[in-house]
C-alpha cells in the first residue's frame, strides 16, 4: 500500500476518529513551522521579531496538541466499553447501536432471611423486564438466530450466571453464620442448579415466551431429533440466568428490584433451613431466671448451649446406661444436589433393663449432624423420656439405699 499524506484523506469532522487524524496533521503543520522560524531566527538580523513568531507557532502545537488529546479520550470512550458497562445486544450493525451500553447498577444492601422472607403460598410475583430490546435478548434461544450479532440469551446468561451466585452467597452469609464453608456451598448450589433454575422457568411460564430451537419442544422437531430431558433443563436453566440479568440491566434500580425477588424466591428452596436457623437463635436469647440465678429456668437456658448429644446424655445417662450413635442402613444420594451421601443415623439406649432401644433417628450430609439431629428427636419424644428419667431415678435412688449398707460393712471389716 503506497503512503498518502493526511491531505489526502477525506475527512468527516462527525466521526471521531477523522477528528482525531485532521488534529494530528494539524499538530505536525505547526511543528514544522515553528522549526522553520526556529532556523530563521539564527540568520535574521531582528531576533526579537522572530522570537515572537516563534512563541506564536509554539501556541499553536499547544492547542494543536490538545485537540489530539480530546480526540484520543473521544474515540476510547465510544469504542471500548468503560468498566461498568456492558453492550446491549441489539441486533443490528449501525456504529450507533453498536456502542450503546446499559450501566451495571450499583450494590445493594443484603439482609438475612426470617420466616417473614417466606411466600404464604405460591412464588412472589415476576418483575417485568423494563427494556424491550434486553427482554427480546433474553427469551430468544442462540439456535434461533442466523447471525453472532442477532440478539440471543447468552451474553445476558453468563452474567446473570453472576448475579445469582452473588446474591445467593450473600443472603446465605448473612444467614447462617455458624454454617461451615462446605456446608455453605451445598446451600448455594441448591439454589443455582439448573433443576432448580429450571423449575422456576416453568412456574413462571417464561419458557413459553422464549424462542427455543424445535426439538426443545415436547414433541421435538418433526422428522428430526428432539432434546434430552437434561438438555431442556439447562436451557430453561439459562434462560431464567438470562432474565435476571435483563431485569438488573433494564433499569437503574433493576437490581434493587432483582434482589428482594430472589430473596423470596429462594426462601421457598431453603424454608426448612431458614426455620431452623431462626428456631435456634431464638433459643438461644437470654432469659431471666425466674427462680433465682440457680434456678431450674436458668439450668434449662444453659442447656441450650450445649450439644444435643451432651443434653440426652445428662437426661438419661447414668451408671450403667450406653447411649450409642449408628448407621441406619446404607447411604443415600442427597436429594437435592443428588451428588452427596446422605446418611441416617439412630441413637439408642442400652441399660436399666432395656436392650438396644431406639430413641430417635436424624438424617444429614455428614454423620455428625445425623447424630445432632437424632438427639434432638429423642428429647422431642416427650413420653419416652419421661420414662427413661423415671428409670434412672430409680436406679439411682437403688445405689444410694444400698450405699449405707456398704459403708456398714466396709466400717466392720
Amino acid at each position: 500500500m503506497s503512503k498518502r499524506s493526511y491531505s489526502e484523506l477525506d475527512y468527516d469532522e462527525t466521526d471521531s476518529v477523522s477528528l482525531l487524524l485532521y488534529h494530528a496533521e494539524g499538530l505536525l503543520k505547526a511543528a514544522k513551522a515553528l522549526k522553520e522560524e526556529i532556523k530563521a531566527s539564527h540568520k535574521s538580523a531582528r531576533p526579537h521579531d522572530q522570537i515572537a513568531s516563534v512563541l506564536e507557532h509554539s501556541k499553536k502545537i499547544a492547542s494543536a496538541a490538545q485537540l489530539l488529546t480530546q480526540d484520543e479520550t473521544n474515540v476510547t470512550d465510544q469504542h471500548e466499553s468503560g468498566p461498568y458497562k456492558i453492550l446491549k445486544l441489539t441486533g443490528t450493525k449501525s456504529s450507533e447501536n453498536a456502542s450503546t451500553a446499559s450501566m451495571i447498577p450499583s450494590p445493594v444492601s443484603l439482609t438475612r432471611w426470617t420466616p417473614q422472607d417466606i411466600p404464604v403460598s405460591g412464588l412472589p410475583p415476576l418483575p417485568r423486564i423494563l427494556d424491550p430490546e434486553l427482554e427480546q435478548a433474553a427469551l430468544t434461544h442462540s439456535g434461533m438466530v442466523t447471525s453472532p450479532t442477532d440478539m440471543n440469551y447468552e451474553r445476558l446468561e453468563w452474567l446473570g450466571d453472576a448475579y445469582l451466585e452473588l446474591l445467593a452467597t450473600c443472603f446465605i452469609y448473612q444467614t447462617f453464620p455458624n454454617l461451615g464453608t462446605g456446608r455453605c456451598s451445598q446451600l448455594r448450589e441448591r439454589l443455582i442448579k439448573n433443576e432448580t433454575l429450571s423449575n422456576f422457568t416453568v412456574q413462571y411460564g417464561i419458557n413459553k415466551r422464549t424462542r427455543f430451537p424445535a426439538e426443545f419442544d415436547l414433541q421435538g422437531r418433526i422428522g428430526g431429533s428432539r432434546a434430552t430431558q437434561n438438555a431442556r433443563v439447562k436451557v430453561q436453566g439459562d434462560v431464567f440466568e438470562a432474565y435476571v440479568a435483563a431485569i438488573i440491566l433494564g433499569d437503574p434500580e433493576g437490581l434493587s428490584r432483582a434482589s428482594p425477588w430472589l430473596k423470596s424466591l429462594w426462601s421457598t428452596t431453603l424454608a426448612q433451613e431458614i426455620r431452623n436457623e431462626f428456631n435456634s437463635r431464638a433459643r438461644l436469647l437470654p432469659k431471666p431466671p425466674s427462680r433465682g440465678e440457680g434456678g431450674e429456668d436458668a439450668q434449662s437456658a444453659a442447656k441450650q448451649d450445649l450439644n444435643p448429644k451432651v443434653v440426652l446424655s445428662q437426661l438419661v445417662g447414668t451408671k450403667g446406661v450406653k447411649i450409642t450413635y449408628s448407621d441406619i442402613g446404607a447411604p443415600k444420594k442427597d436429594k437435592h444436589s443428588g451428588k452427596l451421601p446422605w446418611y441416617t443415623v439412630g441413637v439408642f439406649f442400652e441399660g436399666l433393663g432395656e436392650k438396644n432401644l431406639q430413641m430417635g433417628v436424624g438424617s444429614a450430609l455428614s454423620k455428625k449432624e445425623a447424630g445432632a439431629i437424632a438427639a434432638r428427636h429423642a428429647m422431642d419424644n416427650k413420653r419416652l423420656m419421661s420414662y427413661l428419667q423415671k428409670k434412672k431415678e430409680e436406679a439411682v435412688q437403688l445405689a444410694e439405699s444400698i450405699k449405707p449398707e456398704y459403708d456398714s460393712w466396709d466400717k466392720w471389716s
